[in-house]
């Protein structure tokens, strides 16, 4: 199965809600040096991933660094939601993780539930009783493992991340925070062109709307606003499927993106506060 869902929003904390492009022909409004554009393309190096990585944690666990020992059941349709970015029992990327820790370590602990994963996949199953609260137990063992919290990152970043910076190189995003919102976005709403809430989908309005692209001229702070604003839109009246009332009350991700924007942090460097409802600072990036 691919390792493709759509992202649900996962804690309430502090009473907030945790949680391809082109150059269209047009009137784009060019890029003119504005206060607040980044002045530098970015290289998306690795303190850059490290930091995007723990805003993730952020906005999925209210902490600071990625939590991999996650598990639970939010009675959401997702069947059980664990470890850094919520792999699902239910869709079938919480299969992909264990195939891939399997392959990396055979004799693992979460091995044997991989043919109980694999029907709950195949059936799209929210039912947590085939695993039972021994899998609980054996997530929190396996989350001990350095083998399983890189390939838990790595997952990550090959699902979401890869999509990201191939839509952010045809689009012309060049920050590393521009990066950032396409990586939250394809994460928590979809990374696929048929995606109706998706990253793709976003970006594609957003370039209607403007007339264009960052490739194609338009200022980057300019279109990553409007980006968001049209995100915010598809949150509080997404068409996909029972995201219906966990989205609008995620806005506050997006916000939180846009106000980093409007601070000028474009490079993503710590220490970095992530603010709306979050209000958190990330001192020192690591997964």
């Amino acid at each position: 199965m691919e390792l493709t869902r759509i992202r649900r929003t996962m804690l309430v904390v502090l009473g907030a809600v945790l949680t391809v492009g082109g150059c269209t022909s047009g009137t784009a409004d060019k890029a003119s040096g504005a206060a607040g554009a980044p002045a530098t393309p970015a290289a998306a190096g690795t303190a850059a991933i490290l930091t995007m990585d723990d805003i993730t944690a952020v906005f999925e666990n209210g902490a600071t660094v990625p939590q991999y020992a996650y598990i639970t059941d939010l009675h959401d349709g997702c069947g059980y939601t664990a470890g850094w970015i919520g792999f699902c029992s239910q869709s079938g990327d919480m299969l992909g993780l264990v195939k891939s820790y399997n392959a990396a370590a055979p004799h693992n602990v979460l091995a044997k539930y991989t043919a109980v994963l694999q029907r709950l996949a195949d059936s799209g199953s929210e039912d947590t009783g085939a695993l039972g609260e021994a899998f609980v137990r054996d997530w929190k063992k396996a989350a001990l493992d350095p083998t399983f919290r890189r390939l838990q990152i790595q997952v990550g970043h090959d699902t979401y991340l890869t999509p990201a910076v191939k839509l952010g190189a045809q689009e012309g995003v060049k920050s590393e925070l521009g990066l950032e919102n396409l990586f939250d976005t394809a994460l928590m709403m979809g990374q696929n062109s048929d995606d109706c809430d998706g990253m793709v989908k976003i970006a594609h309005e957003t370039d209607e709307t403007l007339g264009g692209s960052p490739a194609s001229g338009v200022n980057e702070a300019k279109w990553l606003a409007r980006f968001n604003t049209v995100r915010q839109k598809h949150m509080k009246h997404p068409c996909t499927p029972d995201r219906q009332h966990d989205w609008p009350q995620a806005v506050d991700r997006s916000q939180a993106l846009q106000e980093l924007a409007d601070r000028g942090e474009w490079d993503l460097k710590a220490p970095l506060t992530v603010s709306a409802d979050f209000k958190t600072t990330i001192s020192r990036p690591q997964d």
